[in-house]
């Protein structure tokens, strides 16, 4: 089976507090956009998890999330004897704060549950992805939802309204453990930006939602070339713009699709750039 698995980005990124393990405390806005990888999931005559990717810097064994989030469904349904063999086509960039790994993760553990007809409501595939990574159980909802504790406790809110994103990865990226490193260097703050983003989204209001969007990590990498790539999009006519996740992805959001394609013109040559759109689902099947 095909399925894509779609990328995110961060309306509001809070970060609230530090656990005794060392894991950051979030209250953060995420919404999917339809910039995505493919993933082909078959079964194989070779038991144990099989895995190959388009992007040679991408690690193929339990480093990868997809592959860990196959062993450890199989692990959990009792399926240990079983083969399966993924191939990942990678167009989601990495260290783009899009959540590409976390998406590839989603899309497996719901593919798995339609192959075995395992049956598995998305309470029980949360609970799986939190064991791969903490944007996981997000990507195997979808759509917009408030997101706290480490990243995994996610709650549905009305989606972005209707508009058009330009997605900007610039050359320059970061590792989210040098960016946690680099957080800490500053105070921790109480979350304030996500509940103004509540408020706009409830609303319905793009304009609201476009002034409301934030990010500590924004605040507090403070990396060049993406204060660069948000005045370039600002310019262009968005009507906000930030960055995304832990960088080093920035976004931009337009009201038209002629500016949105504006924009996407006056940042050619400065990184990958995406004309994405809000998506409803984290992953879709293909057949």
């Amino acid at each position: 089976m095909k399925v894509k698995a779609f990328g995110k980005i961060n309306l509001t990124l809070d970060v609230t507090g530090r656990r005794e393990d060392g894991f950051h405390l979030l209250d953060t806005v995420m919404q999917t956009v339809s910039i995505w990888d493919e993933l082909d999931i078959q079964r194989s005559h070779k038991p144990g998890v099989h895995l190959q990717c388009t992007r040679e810097s991408i690690p193929t064994d339990r480093k990868n999330t997809a592959f860990r989030a196959a062993k450890f469904f199989l692990e959990d349904q009792g399926l240990t004897g079983e083969g399966i063999y993924i191939f990942i086509r990678k167009y989601i960039p990495s260290r783009s704060g899009m959540g590409g790994g976390s998406a590839d993760a989603a899309a497996v553990l719901h593919g798995l549950n339609q192959m075995f007809q395992t049956g598995l409501g998305l309470p029980k595939l949360m609970e799986l992805g939190a064991k791969v990574g903490s944007d996981v159980p997000f990507c195997v909802v979808g759509g917009a939802a408030r997101c706290t504790g480490v990243g995994t406790i996610v709650e549905e809110v009305p989606p972005m309204p209707d508009c058009w994103l330009v997605v900007c990865k610039p050359p320059t990226g970061m590792s989210t453990p040098r960016a946690y490193a680099l957080l800490d260097q500053f105070p921790l703050a109480s979350a304030q930006a996500t509940p103004r983003m509540l408020e706009a989204l409830e609303a319905g209001n793009l304009k609201k939602v476009a002034r409301c969007v934030a990010n500590r990590f924004d605040e507090t990498i403070r990396l060049a070339p993406v204060r660069q790539l948000k005045r370039t999009m600002m310019e262009s006519g968005a009507l906000g713009a930030m960055m995304t996740g832990s960088g080093s992805g920035v976004y931009g959001i337009f009201q038209t699709e002629q500016q949105a394609r504006s924009a996407l013109r006056r940042l050619e040559g400065q990184g990958k750039v995406f004309l994405v759109r809000p998506q409803r689902e984290g992953c879709l099947f293909l057949g």
